[in-house]
């Protein structure tokens, strides 16, 4: 068992991370999908280390998670050998330095960042997919409920103000009377 503490981190989209912006964090039970996704669309500018949401799950935590789980902090920049191979790093502060420095492109850490966190949220789903635990998280979690659809009334439009039916519906006059009622 794993406990993780660690200071308010940056959103992925630069701001601080919020419950109502389902995008600017990743919960425990996003696919994998859902995580490469949102990794994906962070706040990440090149070279750029103030508000980078994407750099501080790296520090905070899969550097931490790595120590715990392999004995020793561990971040892998994954890519093909024609942009350098893949790099491996035990602490934050070079990493951060070749992210500064262009060593590291953002889209590269993106996509190992989001690696990394499917690879330690894995065990988390899998133990959530069992039905018991499907029943928790409804119950937990209900899914939102649908407001009622209010259905407007259609508008006559082409009821005339003469026929003085208020619910539109023609007047049985013919239209020879009414027009001796305009020649009186």
């Amino acid at each position: 068992r794993i406990h993780l503490m660690n200071p308010m981190l940056p959103g992925l989209q630069g701001d601080k991370m919020s419950a109502s912006d389902p995008n600017s964090k990743i919960d425990l039970l996003d696919t994998s999908k859902a995580v490469a996704t949102k990794v994906g669309k962070a706040f990440c500018p090149e070279n750029e280390v103030e508000g980078n949401g994407v750099l501080s799950f790296v520090k905070f935590v899969l550097f931490p998670a790595s120590d715990q789980r392999l004995g020793s902090p561990e971040f892998v920049i994954q890519r093909p050998e024609k942009f350098g191979g893949n790099t491996v790093y035990n602490d934050f502060e070079t990493l951060e330095q070749d992210f500064v420095a262009g060593n590291v492109h953002p889209g590269d850490l993106k996509s190992s960042v989001a690696a990394a966190l499917n690879q330690l949220l894995e065990p988390i789903r899998q133990h959530f997919e069992t039905p018991e635990m499907q029943q928790l998280i409804l119950e937990a979690y209900p899914p939102p409920v649908a407001a009622p659809k209010v259905v407007k009334q259609k508008k006559k439009h082409n009821k005339r103000p003469e026929d003085g039916n208020a619910d539109g519906a023609a007047s049985e006059q013919t239209v020879e009377e009414k027009l001796a009622e305009t020649h009186l």
